[in-house]
């Protein structure tokens, strides 16, 4: 998949869907794949038109809930097979456009689609003003066919990326996970870390995050998948402060299962499978100590599961 902030006539009469796409969850992929099966059958290429940074991002300054930094979203649309990304960047300019000039300036004089295809609730424009009416008009204006996919439910509730990160934020990973159609993930690379759990028998990794707005689930202890040079590791992650030692700073610390060797500086993406338990505070290092053997126990039991492997 090719990246591109400056569009080429090579691009020209390809089959475009535009949008945040955070999550790229079931249904964004419901869009994504509508538009490659559509530019497949025309021999055309398949793109994403997409924004860096995110609206949200540039509204709210201090916005720290993205689901799917610029890096990872790159890896999951290669992944669905698209053939390129088209940036824009958000900023004052592009966010106080009035809905058709948007269209007109920014996708259809730049890129030339042949087709452009939304969600039934797709929005754009200053203050989200525009919608399927105004889209439909300008297929007409500009010859260029607009294909509408259809709301995606899970539970008779219509999956959006607000849904996630309202789960997510209650620790419910599980859930989050059905609504991506895949493991809820975090990137980032080992740091130091104060050695508490090697002194209480249970060696730890200790995440770092590159993209500081990334959405962090709620505090506890997690089963996870840890992957580590293409190979996949258990693991069980504990999100939170370590209030036993009286922490302060949120951490990113992991067990991992089966794996006896110095990770520091070493790239892991950790994958959330289920929450075990909240994070709360012991009486004392030996109870705690306990108490990790007992999770990682059942983080051993959660991922035996088929469906969670």
């Amino acid at each position: 998949m090719r990246t591109f902030r400056k569009p080429t006539k090579a691009l020209w009469d390809s089959v475009i869907t535009i949008g945040s796409f955070d999550g790229i969850h079931q249904g964004h992929q419901a869009v994504i794949l509508k538009t490659i099966e559509i530019a497949r059958s025309r021999n055309s290429a398949a793109g994403i038109v997409t924004f860096d940074p995110l609206p949200q991002q540039v509204i709210h300054p201090d916005f720290h809930f993205i689901l799917t930094p610029l890096a990872e979203k790159q890896e999951l649309l290669c992944k669905l097979g698209t053939d390129f990304l088209y940036l824009i960047e958000f900023n004052k300019t592009v966010q106080n456009l009035e809905p058709a000039p948007f269209i007109q300036n920014q996708i259809l004089h730049l890129l030339h689609p042949s087709v452009i295809v939304v969600g039934y609730d797709h929005q754009f424009g200053k203050g989200g003003k525009g919608d399927l009416a105004v889209l439909k008009y300008l297929a007409q204006e500009f010859n260029f066919e607009l294909v509408v996919v259809p709301e995606f439910e899970l539970d008779g509730k219509p999956i959006k990326s607000t849904r996630i990160r309202e789960r997510l934020v209650l620790g419910d990973v599980k859930m989050a996970s059905r609504l991506l159609n895949r493991h809820y993930s975090i990137c980032g690379r080992v740091g130091k870390g104060l050695g508490i759990g090697k002194s209480l028998g249970f060696p730890t990794v200790n995440l770092k995050l590159k993209e500081k707005e990334k959405l962090i689930p709620a505090d506890g202890i997690y089963a996870v998948l840890v992957w580590y040079q293409g190979k996949k590791y258990q693991g069980a992650m504990n999100i939170g402060h370590r209030p036993t030692f009286d922490g302060e700073t949120k951490t990113l610390e992991t067990s991992i299962i089966n794996i006896n060797r110095n990770l520091y500086g070493a790239r892991l993406k950790i994958e959330l499978v289920a929450r075990i338990r909240p994070e709360r505070k012991f009486s004392d290092p030996t109870s705690l100590s306990h108490q990790i053997k007992k999770d990682i126990e059942r983080a051993k039991e959660i991922l035996a599961s088929p469906n969670n492997s």
